[in-house]
Parts: C-alpha cells; structure tokens; sequence
C-alpha cells in the first residue's frame, strides 16, 4: 500500500489531516452521461439546498455542490447514508456530490472566518457595517464577526470546470460566498464561456458591506457586462431590495444570463425561491 506525507499536523494547536472525499476516475467527477443539465452550486450550507429543491424537479440534472465547513458538510452527506451500510462517498444525493472545499480565486489553504450565525461566516474578514438596513445590533454580533478562523483547502473555478468537469455545460451557478461571490467567479477565467447563467449575491448600493472589499451591485453588474452576463434586474429600483416587510434589504440574489443562450426561465418560481440567499441575515 502506497503512502506519503503526514497522516497528520498539528500547529498552533489545530488538527489537520488530508482526507479522501471523492472517488474521481481519471480525475475528473463521474457526472452519468444520462445527465441533460448540470448544475453547480457554492457555499451551501445545509438547508435551503439544491439537492432537495432542484434535483427531485429536474430528473435528468446532476449536481455538483461545495461546503467548506466541515460540520455542515457532514450534514449534507448523511442524507445519502444509511446505517450499517457502506454509503457511496461524496455523495449528498443519488445524483449530486458535496466536496469540502472553500471555491475561490486561488488554490491551497485560506483562513475561514466563522461567524456565529454560521451562514454569514466567508473567506474574507468582517467588520460592522457602518450605514445601511443591516447596522443593526443583531448583525454586529451574530454576523459581522468572527468567532473562529478555520484552515479550509480552496480551489478554483478554472480547475472544477475545466479539469473535474471538462467538456459539460454548466445550465446554472449559484454563488453564495459572502462577499467573494465576484472573486469566485472571475477565478474561472476561460472556462468561464461553458457557464450559461450565474446566479449571486449582490450588495445594495445604499449599504456598507460586512465583508472587508465587498463589491456592490452596480460593480458586480458592471463587471458581469464585462464577462458577457445580462441581468433583468436593476440596481436603482427599490423594489429590488424591499423586504417582504416593506423595508429595504442590504442583499438580493441576481440572475444573470449569457443573452447569445436561452434567457433565464423566469417562470420557475420553485427554482428562484431557491436561489434566494441562504447566508444573508
């Protein structure tokens, strides 16, 4: 049995170990050819997900998600687990994988800010916002804090779509990274042109961000012009950030669209109800 390197290291008090988490013949994610449409999805955390808000819709769809908070992950695997039995590693869904990894614009290991409301924590760091909906008391101390930094693996765009998965067309991305959405993406670099649509995060232009060097709408727009995405929504409209309260919000999910493919179904109401931000406040 062949082996190298360290089963483990400890340094300042942290317990590392590498870990096999997917079985990837020649290297590459064993998506079924019987797949029509695939998807990809980031920063998932455990409720809201697409494996049980899109897949059970779309038969023919296979999905590919990523988890960097290991206890999260683990939730996300046992639902494709079974006592006494030997599961099928990686593998959240009968036709999804979850991998442990923090998506970004470079490889190796990064710091994970972990807030106390897991869903707010990211790869950047956070400070109390200054001016905006969200400068609330409740933000600043279960959100735009960290209580814990964990050393995550990263891994790039550039190196899921055109090594893991070469040669599919990715029908959606979700991007949901707290402030790194835009980062993440451009981290795909040329594969990028296989992505049709990409929905993400946006910052209201009215709010200070959490995130240390969180881009607002109007430059994650501008940006997503740039790469060749539309949008239907709008920046400058109100009604883009009202709260079912009435109030105006900080975050707002955007679609976007290459417009040479087939525009966004808006009509899936199912589909926008899960695309919805899952670590917004």
């Amino acid at each position: 049995m062949a082996s190298s390197g360290a089963s483990h290291e400890l340094r300042d008090g942290v317990l590392t170990v590498p870990l096999h988490v997917l079985t990837m013949p020649e290297g590459r994610i064993a998506v079924p050819n019987t797949t029509s449409s695939l998807y990809i999805e980031i920063g998932t955390n455990a409720f809201s997900t697409w494996d049980e808000a899109l897949l059970p819709r779309r038969p023919n769809a296979f999905l590919v998600a990523f988890e960097p908070l290991v206890d999260k992950w683990a939730l996300l695997l046992a639902r494709n687990t079974r006592k006494r039995v030997a599961g099928k590693l990686g593998y959240h869904h009968k036709r999804g994988v979850v991998l442990p990894f923090a998506v970004s614009d470079h490889e190796g290991l990064a710091d994970f800010h972990v807030a106390p409301r897991d869903g707010c924590s990211s790869l950047r760091s956070m400070h109390a916002p200054r001016f905006g909906s969200w400068n609330t008391s409740w933000t600043r101390t279960q959100c735009a804090r960290s209580i814990e930094n964990r050393r995550v693996p990263t891994v790039t765009l550039r190196t899921v779509l055109g090594r893991w998965l070469p040669g599919w067309r990715v029908k959606r991305l979700k991007i949901d990274a707290q402030g790194e959405d835009l980062a993440v993406l451009t981290g795909a670099g040329r594969e990028l042109h296989r992505v049709d649509e990409v929905s993400m995060e946006t910052l209201n232009d009215d709010c200070d961000g959490m995130y240390d060097g969180q881009p607002n709408c109007s430059t994650i727009v501008a940006t997503m012009r740039r790469l060749g995405y539309l949008t239907l929504k709008n920046c400058s409209d109100p009604k883009t950030w009202q709260k079912p309260n009435g109030l105006p919000g900080c975050e707002h999910d955007f679609l976007f669209y290459r417009p040479d493919r087939r525009p966004p179904d808006v009509a899936d109401r199912s589909t926008r109800k899960s695309l919805r931000g899952r670590r917004s406040t």
